[in-house]
């Protein structure tokens, strides 16, 4: 219960304050805490970091593998399933800002080694899903580049999707529906299948 609540303060003071501004009492206080508390269950910030990039990426690929087993997306052509996909993927970029305001900080000044291939891993996963429907659902779109397209598409749109939830105040004139469906159209035309 105290990990959790410390690890959900942590994502909450990164995304207001960022990973190099924040400490370890501002977390701790957050979360309801003493700064004992925190360290009986983390050894610093970047542990707190790090158990914040695991449970995301642990959770996301049990979302990913739920996400596309629906019985709702039998009868759906690729475009809704994709379009679904975005929408829910910028809806939890947005809940765990903090973490992903930590991970391009710390990318920034070369720390990045070990969290980015376990999230380029989910998004090829979920990328090689999506080339597995439209395989079956419309495979006249099918080619040899397929599974490559497809996770140059989600790597591009999660892209800017970070970028939107970073910089929220740069880009308010566009709405979250209004980048929803302009990414799909994208992928959609990317992939060359029809939109809904």
């Amino acid at each position: 219960m105290a990990r959790e609540r410390l690890l959900v303060a942590g994502n909450a003071v990164f995304a207001s304050k960022g990973y190099d501004d924040t400490h370890v009492t501002e977390i701790a206080s957050a979360a309801g805490y003493s700064i004992g508390t925190f360290y009986a269950r983390f050894r610093d910030k970047d542990a707190l970091f790090a158990a914040l990039q695991h449970r995301f990426t642990r959770r996301g690929r049990a979302n990913i593998e739920k996400f596309f087993d629906l019985k709702r997306w039998d009868d759906a052509p690729p475009a809704e399933v994709i379009e679904a996909y975005i929408e829910g993927t910028l809806r939890v970029l947005a809940r765990h800002s903090g973490f992903f305001r930590a991970l391009y900080q710390r990318s920034l000044v070369g720390d990045e080694t070990v969290h980015w291939p376990e999230l380029r891993a989910g998004t090829q996963f979920a990328a090689l899903k999506i080339a597995e429907l439209i395989r079956r659902k419309a495979p006249e779109a099918d080619r040899p580049d397929l599974n490559a397209l497809c996770v140059f598409c989600l790597r591009t749109s999660e892209g800017m999707l970070i970028h939107r939830i970073l910089n929220w105040e740069i880009n308010e004139e566009f709405t979250q529906d209004y980048i929803v469906k302009t990414l799909t159209l994208m992928i959609a035309s990317t992939l060359n299948i029809r939109t809904v």
